[in-house]
């Protein structure tokens, strides 16, 4: 598993120092805009991404046929991508809180709530995208790697609207009003969802994409 994380590390290097410098370039634009908070969703989805790339690159070189010569199961090459798409996702995440908290504290404007809100849209942002993306760009070409990875965020986006509709009609909770809550409820059915899909794609479909 260290090598296989290692490998894709070394295939990813130079493309998170320049997501790094993008990532912040960005991120001082919405710090004036919006909130010093929205940085925990860009660093998180951002570095995160990363990782699914790593699957349509093994393709393009060929690896992922090279690999079934390796002494590592198959199951376990999918695990590393799951394992190097949600380690980037809490560094990215981690990174973000930590210069929030410097811009925040810079301004003199510290919210807890704030935190934890932006917290819970970068979870759920990150890794229920993950959950999808990520055998989808197994199983289909580049190309159509790229429709799933978009796809996954539509679905992401619609999940959010359903639970936020359901809280509004059937209990009669208003989004504006409980929004923290709601996306905390997304954000840990994320959580929940990306371990099943990893669990289910390292064990029953691991057979069908190499």
């Amino acid at each position: 598993m260290k090598g296989l994380l290692l490998k894709d590390f070394l295939i990813i290097r130079e493309g998170l120092l320049i997501m790094f410098f993008t990532m912040v370039a960005i991120g001082i634009g919405m710090v004036i805009l919006v909130s010093p908070w929205v940085l925990t969703v860009i660093a998180g989805v951002s570095l995160s991404m990363t990782a699914v790339t790593t699957i349509q690159n093994d393709k393009t070189t060929q690896w992922d046929k090279f690999s079934a010569t390796l002494p590592v199961s198959r199951a376990q090459i999918i695990s590393s991508k799951y394992f190097m798409y949600l380690l980037l996702g809490l560094v990215g995440i981690a990174l973000g809180i930590l210069f929030s908290v410097v811009v925040s504290i810079w301004k003199q404007d510290f919210d807890g709530e704030q935190l934890l809100l932006y917290l819970s849209v970068a979870v759920m942002m990150s890794f229920l995208p993950g959950s999808i993306s990520i055998p989808l760009s197994f199983i289909l070409d580049e190309e159509k790697g790229m429709v799933g990875l978009i796809l996954s965020y539509l679905v992401t986006s619609g999940l959010f609207a359903v639970i936020a509709l359901f809280l509004n009609r059937v209990l009669h909770i208003s989004l504006l009003d409980h929004l923290a809550t709601t996306c905390g409820i997304v954000a840990a059915i994320s959580a929940v969802v990306y371990i099943a899909s990893w669990l289910f794609c390292s064990k029953k479909l691991c057979h069908k994409i190499f």
